[in-house]
């Protein structure tokens, strides 16, 4: 029998050493800056409420409520002792109701009147007083209570820890 011709081997390939894959470069993440903590204030600021010599005119105006109905008319504004800022829209509910007073910051001014936000029912609710008259301490209070105005915050903090027979505000006027 005839030989079969051996067959040729296949020289070897030579191994080279793999091609190393570039990984991608890790992207160090950026130092975070704390975020600086803003700290809460104490009391929500005022807004800018108008000064007295903006809002003279006001006396005799009518002061609309809720559903357009007539509170009554400005009769005089009270300011207070320590500032001379007003305090309090004082409000002529009638010949015969009198007159009381609503928060200053409570009145906003349009279209030739005053409006405040209250039901005329709530307004002839409040405490009475003379537009002449000053209000002390007690008087103050007593108004910020039936208006909400909660113990320490707005006039009710401002005149907080004052003899209830001190006089806080006054009219306007004198």
């Amino acid at each position: 029998m005839a030989e079969k011709p051996a067959a040729k081997k296949k020289p070897a390939a030579k191994k080279q050493p793999a091609a190393k894959k570039k990984a991608p470069a890790k992207k160090k993440p950026a130092a975070k800056k704390p975020a600086a903590k803003k700290a809460a204030p104490a009391e929500p600021p005022k807004p800018k409420l108008p000064k007295l010599k903006d809002v003279g005119h006001w006396v005799g105006l009518r002061v609309d409520g809720v559903g357009s109905r007539t509170l009554g008319r400005v009769a005089g504004l009270h300011v207070d002792v320590t500032d001379g800022e007003p305090r309090w829209t004082v409000l002529r509910l009638g010949p015969i109701a009198g007159s009381t007073a609503i928060p200053f910051e409570h009145v906003a001014e349009g279209a030739g009147r005053l409006w405040a936000a209250y039901e005329r029912d709530w307004v002839r609710e409040a405490p009475r007083f003379r537009p002449s008259e000053a209000l002390s301490a007690d008087d103050e209070l007593e108004l910020c209570a039936h208006w909400g105005i909660r113990e320490k915050q707005g006039r009710s903090g401002e005149i907080a820890g004052r003899d209830g027979d001190e006089i806080t505000s006054i009219p306007a006027d004198s």
